[in-house]
Formats: structure tokens, sequence, C-alpha cells
């Protein structure tokens, strides 16, 4: 029997990266059990081997309690950590709890969740010096320098596709390190997943996250302007400044609709016909591996297509920066309901590998196997 101890130091909500660190550490098998200490949890996150290290009279005051509320988590978790056989840390952990597990000497895994550090601040500065705006990522050197830390002690990293991989490698993490993983789909958040609807005149491309530069919303506008596609572009998500400023043109236009909240992602997915997500840095986006459960092909990135698309099969994937290859991307598969189809029965039947069950088992393997289990 193998234990596992797994620091999360934000509110557990299962939304966002807290359902990613949810799905993958909330199964318990005969050999394997995992331990989730976070500082509080919303009431459907509770089990037995979760542990919420604030008080139940303060959680109501959560959101005010500040850094409190993690170093809560760092301690309780640093607590009888000798009785577990590995440790597997989240990102914002404090680097002096990371020094005291690493002390401690069980193996240490860690999470990334996107690329590196140093190679996300290369390319956001770039992508906003493109657009002539001052970068707003807010990384910073420190940031840098702790991960460095971080990676420098840590004895196995999860890198979620090949493009976080590859970043540590560039930045000097041993191969060793660096285990290849992926993330998931909740098929209980889809249950509804309906059939493809029929083919029209027109079509509707979708994009959903955050209508960023990062996750490169302003190079898939420019895209589709030049396109000339009969159909519409669906945005979908909280949009930056910057894109709102820079793209305000065509955000303009009739074909091009915006929705900035809603609570029925389903209903936005199952009117689509193909998902576009043209990111420039990202780790495994679950929103590629959602789209793809739907049946949708993807037009995507490198960044975007994660550990689950495949150019070619499941759709396109292009460098976001080759306006051209965007722009032929959006029109083969606007224009070919054939292929469209096609790929999105590959996507699907893809997406079935990529549950969270199955992600999560799979995770688990990889730990046993790097422990010697």
């Amino acid at each position: 029997m193998l234990n596992i101890s797994s620091l999360f130091t934000f509110y557990c909500s299962d939304e966002g990266i807290s359902h990613t660190f949810l799905s993958l550490c909330q199964w318990n098998y005969p050999d394997f059990k995992t331990r989730m200490v976070v500082p509080s949890c919303t009431p459907s996150c509770r089990g037995n081997n979760m542990v919420e290290s604030i008080p139940r009279y303060l959680r109501r005051v959560y959101y005010k309690l500040g850094n409190l509320a993690q170093s809560s988590a760092e301690k309780r978790f640093l607590r009888d950590l000798k009785d577990f056989d590995a440790v597997y840390l989240w990102p914002r952990t404090s680097i002096e709890t990371v020094r005291k597990v690493k002390q401690q000497g069980q193996t240490l895994f860690f999470e990334r969740i996107n690329c590196s550090t140093k190679k996300a601040k290369y390319i956001l500065d770039d992508a906003y010096g493109r657009l002539g705006i001052a970068p707003q990522h807010g990384i910073t050197d420190a940031m840098i320098q702790q991960e460095d830390e971080e990676m420098r002690l840590a004895d196995f990293i999860f890198s979620p596709s090949p493009e976080v991989k590859k970043s540590f490698l560039e930045i000097g993490v041993p191969e060793y390190k660096l285990i290849s993983s992926s993330y998931g789909w909740c098929p209980k958040r889809f249950p509804n997943i309906s059939p493809k609807k029929q083919p029209s005149d027109t079509v509707t491309v979708l994009f959903v996250g955050t209508i960023c530069v990062r996750k490169g919303a302003h190079l898939l506008l420019q895209a589709w302007e030049k396109a000339g596609i009969k159909g519409k572009l669906v945005l979908c998500g909280n949009m930056e400044p910057a894109i709102a400023e820079s793209c305000s043109d065509i955000l303009g236009r009739s074909d091009v609709i915006y929705i900035d909240y809603t609570l029925n992602v389903e209903a936005v997915y199952g009117e689509a016909d193909i998902f576009a997500f043209p990111s420039l840095e990202d780790g495994g986006p679950m929103v590629t591996y959602e789209a793809m459960a739907y049946g949708l092909p993807v037009l995507t990135s490198p960044m975007g297509a994660g550990a689950i698309a495949r150019d070619g099969k499941d759709g396109i994937v292009v460098d976001p920066y080759d306006s051209e290859a965007l722009v032929e991307g959006l029109r083969k598969l606007a224009l070919s309901p054939e292929l469209r189809a096609q790929m999105g029965c590959n996507a699907r039947q893809q997406a079935e590998e990529f549950t969270w069950e199955k992600v999560a088992r799979r995770r688990k393997d990889l730990m046993q196997e790097k422990l010697k289990v």
C-alpha cells in the first residue's frame, strides 16, 4: 500500500485548477491512497481523504484570511508528513515548505500546470510587444527563481503536454525528472452530449476560455476577419482589456458573438461546428479536451493541443503566428462538412481515452512506477 499526501494551497471549489487537482487526487485504490490537504473547500468536495486546515468557525470568512489560509494548509500538511511514502505538491506552495518537505526525505512529485515560468514570460513579453502593449502577465524574476529552486529540489515533475515538457528541458531540467502526462475531462459534467447537429450553409466557430493575449484570441480574431467565412465566431469567456482595445473593430462585426459568462457551456459546445484555440502559452487546456468530447474538430496550436489533439486526425494544429495557416485552417474546416465529420468523430473517440477516471489511474500507475512498487 502506498500513501501519498498532496497539497493544494487554494480554496478547493471543484472549478478551474482545483477541479484538476480534485480529479487527479480524489481516487483511492486498494494499493494506493491519496490524502488531499487544502485550506478549505466546498461541501461537495469533502470526503474521507480531504483534510481542511481552517477551523470550521473560520470557513465563512475564508477570503478575509489572505496568506493565513495558505500557511495554515502548509502547516497542517507538514504535521504528519512522516506517515506518508511520497509527497505531491501543486503550484504556489511556498518555497519554505518545499525545502522542509525535501529535508524529510520522501519522494517529491511536483505538478506543473503550464510551461516553465521563464518560458511563459518570454512568450508573453513577445506577444504583448507585437501588439505594442506593456506586458500584463505579472511574472517576476523572483517567481522564476523560486521555480528554478523547486525544479532542483523535485524528484519528479508531471508535464501535462509535450510543450510543457519541452519548456522545462529548455531551462535545464534533467529529462529523467520529467513525467509525460495529460489532463482530462469529466463526463458527469457533460451528461447530455448530443448527437452532432446537422450540417448547414453556415458554420459556428467556437472559442472557450479567457479571451486574452496568452490564449491567442487576437490571432483568431484577425484570422476570422481574413477568412471570409459564412458563419459566426463565438467567443465565450472573460475578456482581457488588451483584446477589447486592440481588436475593437473586429469585435464589432455582426458575425462575432461575445458571451462573457454562461452557466450552460454544454449548449455552447453543442451549437458549435469547429473549436478554435490558437493558444500561445498553455499546459493542458481542459477546453480542448471538452470540445473533443463533444465531437468538435479543433483548429489549435501546439500549446492548445495539450496531450490530446492530433494534427490531421482530430483537427489541424498550426503555428499560431502563421496567419495564413490559421486562415487556411478555418476555411478548410468550414468548407468541408465531410472533413469536419471525420475529424470530429476521431476527436470524440480520442476524448474517451482521456476521461478523468482513466487519466487519474494512469497518473497513479506513473507514480507507482517511479516509486518502484
